[in-house]
Formats: C-alpha cells, structure tokens, sequence
C-alpha cells in the first residue's frame, strides 16, 4: 500500500494503520539518526520521538512531497534539537551494520577497511556536505527528498553533493590513497 493510502487511512481514524509506516521506515530512519548521534539510546529516542512527531502532525502532511521526505526531515530536526541540548558537537560514526560481510575473508578484510576509511574522511566533512552524501549514496533519497529533508532548495542539495564529492577527492589524494593499487578503494568510496 502506497504511503499516501496509509495516511489517508490513519486521518480517517484507522490509526493502526500507522504502524505500516512505522515498520516501513523505522531502520532507514535508525541508519540515518546512527550517522548524526552516534549512541544506540540517543538514536533510539530520537527515532521514537520522529515517528510520534509525525504522527501527531500527520494532518499537517502534503502530498507535494514524499512522505519519507518529510519523515526525514522531522528526524533530522529532532536530532538537532537533541545535540544542541547536550551542546555536543555531531560525530559521522559508522554503522557496522550497512557493510557488506562476504563470506571470503579477504573481502570481509576489505569491506572494513573501505567503511572506516569511508567513515573518517566523511569526519573530514562539513556536516551539510556529509548529510547529503550519506542521504544520497546510503539512503538513495532524490534531490528533491534531501532538499526537503535538508531544508534547502535542490540546487543547493547538488552543490553539496558536487562539493562533498571533490572535498573527498582532495582528501584522498592528500593522504595518497589514490596509488595504483588503492584506486578501487578510493572508486568505491566516491561515487562517479
């Protein structure tokens, strides 16, 4: 059932059909939080407190944007809200659980490698550009879903992007990752 289905549902009194929305975005949210928190309970509360937000504002929804959108954008703000009340600075942390675990052990080898390289040069990001890289290439929202999410125009998401991508770049190359027998690390790092 499509999202705006559901909501129509759950506005006509069917509030259990909420619970499909929830189950629907409950670990893309928690993927997404993990990257701006940090700490299982920060995330978990935060997330909770999104999906509550969300549905006690559900009447104020518009389907001119994608519900996940505006999902996104209630959690990013709940997490703002949360770091700027404990006044801690957003740490870019991995999430174990978005690698790839091959069963050979040379791939296992290098799929952590290419996560913890990934993670530490997006610590070398500007917040804005490693939000929008991270919603784009691990959460494969539209332009149009980050710029909701981010609350910025489109045009501003795809100078994030461009520029988050070629800050990478540089980085790489400072820290001459990007020698002949690194290239595929640095390739699958940056997307083209």
């Amino acid at each position: 059932m499509e999202d705006a289905e559901i909501i129509r549902q759950v506005l006509a009194g069917h509030h259990e059909q909420y619970a499909g929305l929830v189950q629907r975005y409950q670990e893309p949210i928690i993927h997404f939080l993990r990257r701006m928190l940090g700490t299982d309970e920060d995330v978990f509360d935060c997330a909770q407190d999104a999906f509550i937000a969300a549905y006690r504002n559900l009447h104020r929804y518009s389907e001119e944007h994608p519900f996940r959108a505006w999902l996104y954008s209630i959690a990013r703000n709940k997490a703002l809200d949360l770091l700027r009340k404990r006044s801690r600075e957003v740490s870019l942390t991995l999430d174990e659980n978005l690698i790839d675990q091959q069963p050979r052990p040379e791939e296992i080898w290098l799929a952590k490698e290419q996560a913890s390289m990934l993670s530490k040069v997006l610590n070398e990001l500007p917040e804005h550009y490693a939000q929008a890289l991270y919603l784009r290439y691990h959460q494969e929202l539209s332009y149009k879903e980050i710029s909701v999410v981010l609350q910025v125009p489109v045009s501003r998401v795809k100078t994030y992007i461009h520029r988050g991508k070629d800050r990478l770049r540089q980085y790489l190359e400072r820290k001459d990752i990007h020698e002949e027998d690194e290239r595929p690390v640095m390739d699958s790092i940056i997307p083209g």
